[in-house]
């Protein structure tokens, strides 16, 4: 893993790739879309930041006790990032879908743009030069749907299932399967697809 020195802190290269995605997804979305990103992406993103540094705590009390300093520089780890997963779906399933009414549409372009954006700039990041280029030629190809969604009938339930499946392919290639990061990819995709649901309920 790539690691670039802020001061006496290590950023890891995830850690820039994820916020780095963030922002970029954002700016696609308003660039193809003509809108600004609703707030609850932007409130989900600190929820599931906040909770998994915090779960440091949870997970590793007697260190933060000892050090409670430590917690600015350590996080819950793979617990943690289940943990706050697990709380970030509650918000979007419970609380935000009340306030956006759209946000099942929103959801699926926004999560696809930003996973595809973030594997894009760890590729960079790591100088991983042929998984940089299959992901550029995907992104590339969700950007050309995009502009083209107010044209023709294109939902993004039509190509959320294929984009996903070909993320877990390209993940599968040049790392594991069972990683967290697809697993991560996974249990999202799965979470849009229940707000889809509850959409067509209703809808009706």
């Amino acid at each position: 893993m790539t690691y670039f020195q802020v001061g006496s802190l290590a950023v890891p290269a995830v850690w820039v790739a994820a916020s780095g995605a963030l922002f970029v997804a954002a700016l696609f979305n308003r660039a193809f879309m003509g809108k600004k990103v609703e707030d609850w992406y932007w409130n989900g993103f600190f929820y599931y930041f906040v909770l998994w540094k915090l779960s440091y705590i949870v997970f590793n009390l007697g260190l933060f006790l000892d050090m409670p300093l430590s917690v600015l520089y350590f996080n819950g780890g793979t617990k943690g990032h289940i943990f706050a997963l697990a709380i970030l779906s509650v918000y979007l399933l419970v609380f935000a879908l009340k306030r956006f009414p759209f946000l099942y549409e929103e959801s699926a372009w926004l999560f696809l743009l930003y996973f595809t954006s973030y594997q894009v700039i760890i590729g960079f990041l790591d100088k991983s030069s042929l998984e940089l280029f299959i992901h550029l030629i995907l992104l590339g190809f969700l950007l050309i749907l995009l502009s083209q969604k107010k044209k023709k009938s294109l939902t993004s339930r039509q190509i959320f299932p294929l984009f996903i499946l070909l993320e877990l392919l390209i993940i599968s290639w040049f790392d594991s399967l069972f990683s967290l990061e697809s697993l991560t990819i996974i249990w999202m995709g799965l979470i849009v697809f229940i707000l889809a649901i509850k959409a067509d309920k209703g809808a009706r």
